[in-house]
């Protein structure tokens, strides 16, 4: 009965309460764990005792309260993508000819990079693939391979493969063309293989690289030719297939005047850019890479800011259960909000009577564009590390919100008062003392 019983807690708490998605805010580093264990063990050390009544509704709520200050914490980490989760620092990267050059920033400090970053690009050669392109041949016509078993080998790199096919006396040329395309794109191998249409009903095998570009020491993406074996051999030359119809070739431009190489047409420049080559330019004509404030991005980090306090504000206001401190919780956001936003009417942003923020876009709009200076918007910031807090310490310690009678103080004097090793929270136990 007791293995049955413990069955249920688990089925209990993983279908009910668990989260079904794991997030960057969640704990991961052994840093972060530290820092977890250790918030808990100054609770245990620091809080008295407690008296936790039998109460599943009380549970349900504690938990459910932890997954939305986790979801918050989640929500407000993904609106940067800088290290700092609470940065309102948000840049994009352009190019003076995106139809040749298309550029992404993804520096860790654009602050100092707006209107100072950048640099001149000139591309006198595009990274091609190898292309192999085979004889063309009459498609109706019988096979010009007499009907046997025959093989053939690819060489990818330091990697070798080994084609074998059969030939059958019906069989026409495309009939074998198409037999061979089938076999190269299923294995997969980092070449695609596809027939080349020409004139008088004709039609050639083409296979193509799937990189470009050539690392130092290599002459080819891939080579394809015949070794001693038992099989029939004749294919490669019969239809072509070892004739390199278009070398691959490295990317060739200049940043800021200075040569560069590049075996792909999509790098990086000074860990800072994300650059993809479209076209060359004309000789001289130079395409200018830079760094600009996003506006529309920050605009929308900042509503969506406010929207997900709003919303986790009427998500406690709407649990009602006399020993659940629903009010309390509420306060605290409320709190936070009326500290750090005192002066942003400025910017459109306003705390409201019951404790909503609104937002005028317009007038945000019109902030946003104008000024120059981030230090502007620091209130935001501040309030989005404080809502960072409150969630941290409510996923830590949901029970503070729940109404416990007190059993016994510590003595705050005592310098005997330690955590429990035994008891890491009131929390992590509370799911299982109807089991026991």
């Amino acid at each position: 009965m007791a293995g049955i019983s413990l069955n249920g807690v688990y089925n209990h708490f993983i279908q009910d309460h668990v989260s079904k998605d794991v997030t960057q805010a969640d704990a991961h580093r052994k840093d972060e764990l530290r820092d977890v264990y250790k918030s808990i063990a100054k609770i245990n050390k620091n809080s008295p005792l407690y008296l936790l009544t039998n109460d599943d509704n009380v549970r349900a709520d504690a938990i459910d309260i932890k997954e939305r200050a986790r979801q918050l914490q989640s929500n407000i980490f993904n609106l940067s993508d800088q290290e700092d989760k609470s940065s309102l620092n948000h840049t994009s990267a352009f190019t003076t000819d995106e139809d040749k050059v298309i550029a992404s920033y993804i520096g860790n400090t654009p602050s100092e990079d707006i209107g100072n970053a950048g640099f001149e690009i000139e591309v006198s050669q595009l990274a091609s693939q190898q292309v192999n392109t085979g004889l063309m041949l009459s498609k109706d016509s019988s096979s010009i391979l007499p009907p046997a078993n025959y093989a053939f080998d690819v060489k990818v790199g330091e990697q070798e493969f080994e084609f074998q096919f059969s030939i059958y006396s019906a069989d026409k040329n495309i009939d074998v063309l198409q037999k061979l395309e089938k076999l190269i794109n299923k294995a997969d191998i980092g070449l695609s293989a596809e027939l080349a249409e020409g004139t008088n009903n004709r039609a050639a095998l083409q296979i193509s690289s799937k990189h470009t570009g050539l690392r130092p020491g290599e002459l080819s993406q891939f080579e394809i030719y015949e070794n001693d074996g038992e099989l029939t051999k004749g294919a490669v030359a019969a239809l072509g297939l070892d004739m390199v119809s278009a070398p691959a070739c490295n990317a060739h431009f200049s940043l800021n005047g200075e040569e560069k190489t590049a075996i792909s047409n999509h790098f990086t420049v000074g860990s800072k850019f994300d650059i993809h080559l479209s076209d060359v330019t004309e000789p001289g004509n130079s395409i200018h890479v830079g760094v600009k404030k996003d506006n529309d991005a920050l605009m929308k980090h900042i509503t969506s800011l406010v929207d997900n306090y709003n919303s986790f504000v009427k998500d406690t206001s709407e649990i009602h259960d006399e020993k659940f401190k629903g009010d309390k919780l509420k306060s605290e956001a409320i709190a936070i909000a009326r500290q750090n936003l005192k002066e942003t009417e400025a910017l459109g942003i306003k705390l409201e009577s019951d404790g909503a923020i609104s937002v005028d876009t317009d007038v945000l709009k019109e902030a946003v564009t104008k000024t120059n200076d981030i230090d502007s918007l620091e209130p935001i910031k501040q309030f989005a590390n404080s809502l960072l807090v409150l969630a941290k310490e409510i996923s830590v310690n949901p029970m503070k919100y729940v109404d416990r009678p007190v059993v016994n103080y510590k003595n705050p004097d005592s310098k005997e008062n330690v955590s429990s090793p035994y008891i890491t929270s009131e929390y992590s136990g509370m799911m299982f003392n109807n089991y026991c």
